[in-house]
């Protein structure tokens, strides 16, 4: 891959894979869009032009350029059009065993010097890349819904994947106008691991028995446009609990299975309240009307008589992500505080004011933080102690100072 890549493959025309399609074809690449058979790669197409007209009407894009857009995306089952794919990109629902079938099919079409990648939001590339003949060519490519207005792309390097494929990846994105990131590979990544964490906690206030629209309003004075159970009804409850179930499946340990999470999506689900595609979640949700916090809320989840005060529920939706966040800087998993901010203001709707998850943290300061922390761990749990790394790095009294621009202090581990 290099900066003349013109020709890509999209595996799976799928809403992930239609906005992929999307994006690289308005940057002017030529898209093979991938279906299990034609007529699943002609009705993605089909739904890819009906989602270019509804941007027109809105005033998003061109109609010459939607136009533009859908003649360089050619719908094919064909997989000999997979040959002169400089890059194909699976994006397929996260089942693992789905995954695997599909790149291992792939990456047989494929030529020797291409390079694959798929856009799992946590499945291990490692565990992905052991199905495969050629794992160093192999590499996450994580977008973000709607994929063309939202910028982030975490590239994630597998234990096996060569330094060349992340380089040619990182092109490629830039290529795009996307901003990207590299993650190194784990549950979750860097963005999915914050985000759940966050989401998690919104159903552990919901589960203990605080009122629903405290927790969506403690939400927006934190500065989100929208509350957590609003966008777990659109990213679906079903999903959330098949992603705590596949990492069950994998034997990771039980901070990654959804602990928090997990009971309060077993009732909803049980229930049919998957989410605004199964007719509704934490909300109802009518063609003709705003969506509503659902009444049966209070019945499933009784709420207690003393409510906490909202900036306690603020305080801890700040503190659950912003302590993820600052785990994966201590493993790691992230090269820099920098890129912890990019992350979160692109692909997680931090406000922009905040500047990112750990400068927020700075400008409260590192040593006030962890205070903090330790009073919600006495009245909220053990999740909330800080770990001795955090501890360490709030005595010096320097904040993240030592981790923007990638360096760590002298003697601290990955």
């Amino acid at each position: 891959m290099s900066t003349a890549l013109r020709r890509i493959a999209v595996v799976g025309p799928g809403l992930m894979g239609l906005g992929i399609a999307q994006v690289a074809a308005a940057a002017g690449f030529q898209v093979m869009l991938i279906g299990r058979d034609r007529a699943s790669a002609s009705a993605g197409h089909a739904r890819l032009v009906a989602q270019l007209e509804r941007q027109v009407s809105r005033g998003r894009l061109g109609a010459d350029a939607a136009a533009a857009i859908a003649a360089l995306v050619q719908p094919t089952d064909n997989d000999a059009d997979l040959a002169d794919c400089e890059l194909a990109i699976e994006s397929v629902p996260e089942d693992r065993a789905l995954k695997e079938t599909l790149l291992r099919k792939v990456e047989a079409v494929l030529s020797s010097d291409a390079r694959l990648a798929t856009n799992t939001s946590g499945l291990p590339i490692g565990g992905l890349a052991r199905a495969l003949r050629r794992p160093e060519r192999f590499l996450g490519l994580h977008f973000f819904s709607p994929v063309e207005r939202m910028k982030l792309v975490e590239v994630v390097r597998g234990t096996m994947t060569s330094q060349t494929t992340v380089d040619a990846a990182l092109v490629f994105v830039a290529a795009l106008g996307q901003k990207s990131i590299v993650v190194r590979d784990g549950p979750g990544f860097f963005t999915t691991r914050v985000f759940a964490a966050y989401l998690d906690e919104a159903l552990a206030l919901l589960g203990e028995g605080v009122d629903a629209a405290a927790i969506e309003a403690a939400a927006l004075a934190n500065g989100r446009a929208v509350g957590p159970l609003a966008v777990l009804d659109e990213v679906s409850l079903g999903l959330n609990l098949q992603q705590a179930d596949q990492a069950r499946a994998d034997g990771l340990d039980d901070s990654f299975c959804r602990p928090l999470a997990r009971p309060v999506l077993e009732r909803m689900v049980a229930l049919g309240r998957g989410g605004r595609r199964q007719g509704g979640g934490f909300y109802d949700h009518c063609a003709n009307a705003p969506k509503r916090l659902w009444p049966g809320l209070d019945a499933l989840f009784a709420r207690v008589a003393t409510q906490p005060a909202a900036a306690t529920i603020a305080a801890r939706l700040r503190a659950s992500e912003t302590l993820e966040a600052l785990r994966c800087l201590e493993e790691g998993v992230l090269a820099s505080a920098d890129d912890a901010d990019t992350g979160s203001l692109l692909g997680l709707g931090q406000p922009a004011s905040s500047g990112g998850v750990l400068c927020s943290v700075e400008t409260q300061g590192l040593a006030r933080f962890v205070d903090a922390c330790d009073a919600l761990a006495s009245t909220s749990g053990a999740r909330f102690e800080p770990s001795s790394w955090l501890r360490r790095v709030a005595a010096t009294g320097h904040d993240l100072e030592v981790w923007r621009k990638g360096h760590r202090l002298e003697g601290e581990a990955a």
